[in-house]
């Protein structure tokens, strides 16, 4: 297979399995308690509203990139609220990976040329500016954090999440522009990543240049993102070190939970467990797959269930958390969707939850969205309108922010929600599912 090939074989980790998952809404309501859910709140939004909704916030997303290739990483509805400026590489690297997944769906028209450009600049800052050797070891490359980036005084670092997200992005654009970024820079990374885990396969999150590695400060998605990078790569380039890391990784996350304790919304740890069921589910013999489903499930029913304590406030029904916030709930569509990927098929109950809490989850979201003024396509922090009783956030101020990250994770799950709406329903169960 040539590269080329294997790249676009490296494809969107949800698209190749969703398309067997999102049943569009089956006869029975689900249902919790005393109180029915409505089929109104769980009917699908129509493909035009969804369509309208994504190129609104693709646009918008590559309004932000600048001609140097960094976005306008933050801003406010009220013209009046001015941040000091920070940044985040991490967040700028999934921003283009949101990007890279409009210009897949999308192949023509005007604003899949913005995004394809802003998507385009946004890599070549990442890969010049961001990505650099370890300790001037050329073989590991690793996303470097400096104050000079993030526009804060901090020692120099690089972190686990960084090296993954920026597999996931230039992986993402090399889909659509082949050869856009050299295979060794994106087998430095990989390498990294396999260098900052252990050997129970969990990661150290940081490194630094002085002390090395060190997990004396941990992030609950960094593992995850790791796992999910490290899977497109060994898509792109079939190195069994990629996928026995990364397979490693998800076998510690799906045995690192107890079984009293509520699980953790790790998005990433969904789509990093759908793509290598995808890829390598006929091959993962039962003692190792089956807890990775387990571990599926229980993350799914717990977001299930945090959205259900939102239904009886009409203004937020569809919210993942009681504060009307519009990121989290972008992330848990985008890891529900992913789970209906590789979800059994012998486990309608289950599937049927998580199909109602989609749609009712992607309800909200599309009330979330700014429709028209400067910040169309814009995700505020907070639902325009929404004030909780008594008030959930931190500062009523902070309701009006808009940042990157907001508007590429509500993006992505958009576009995860059209990716099963385009193509054919497959609900006969794989091997890996049964």
């Amino acid at each position: 297979m040539s590269v080329r090939s294997r790249f676009l074989a490296a494809g969107d980790p949800v698209r190749g399995m969703l398309c067997a998952g999102l049943l569009l809404l089956g006869p029975s309501l689900a249902t919790c308690g005393e109180a029915a859910i409505s089929a109104d709140e769980t009917r699908a939004p129509t493909r035009a509203e969804l369509d309208a909704a994504i190129h609104r916030a693709a646009r918008y997303l590559a309004s932000l990139c600048g001609e140097d290739g960094r976005f306008r990483y933050q801003g406010h509805l009220d013209p009046q609220v001015v941040y000091r400026p920070t940044y985040n590489e991490l967040r700028h690297a999934g921003a283009i990976y949101s990007l890279a997944q409009y210009c897949e769906q999308f192949p023509d028209g005007e604003a899949r040329e913005a995004a394809l450009q802003a998507a385009k600049r946004a890599a070549v800052f990442l890969r010049e500016r961001c990505i650099g050797p370890v300790n001037n070891n050329r073989n590991l490359q690793a996303v470097w954090s400096s104050a000079e980036i993030v526009g804060e005084p901090i020692p120099r670092q690089a972190k686990l999440g960084g090296a993954g997200l920026a597999l996931i992005a230039l992986v993402s654009v090399e889909r659509i522009e082949p050869g856009f970024t050299p295979l060794d820079q994106l087998r430095g990374l990989g390498r990294f990543l396999v260098f900052m885990q252990k050997s129970d396969g969990d990661f150290y999150s940081k490194f630094f240049p002085d002390t090395g590695r060190n997990d004396a400060w941990r992030s609950m998605y960094y593992p995850g993102e790791a796992a999910l990078g490290l899977l497109m790569l060994h898509a792109a380039d079939p190195s069994p070190q990629w996928l026995r890391a990364a397979t490693r990784a998800l076998d510690y996350l799906a045995h690192s939970t107890p079984r009293d304790v509520a699980t953790e919304p790790d998005h990433w740890y969904l789509l990093a467990t759908c793509k290598l069921l995808s890829d390598a589910g006929n091959e993962l013999p039962p003692p190792q797959r089956d807890p990775l489903l387990h571990h599926a499930r229980r993350v799914c029913r717990d977001m299930y269930l945090d959205q259900l304590r939102q239904l009886d406030d009409p203004m937020i029904s569809g919210c993942f958390t009681p504060d009307g916030r519009s990121c989290p709930s972008a992330t848990r569509l985008e890891g529900l969707q992913a789970a209906l990927g590789f979800l059994p098929a012998n486990e309608p109950d289950l599937r049927a939850d998580i199909e109602h809490s989609v749609h009712r989850g992607m309800r909200f979201l599309l009330r979330c969205q700014v429709t028209d003024g400067p910040h169309a396509g814009a995700f505020p922090h907070v639902m325009q309108g929404y004030r909780p009783e008594p008030p959930a956030t931190a500062k009523a101020a902070d309701a009006g922010e808009i940042r990157v990250d907001y508007v590429q994770h509500a993006l992505s799950a958009m576009l995860h929600y059209r990716a099963a709406m385009t193509d054919p329903p497959n609900t006969a169960p794989s091997r890996a599912a049964q």
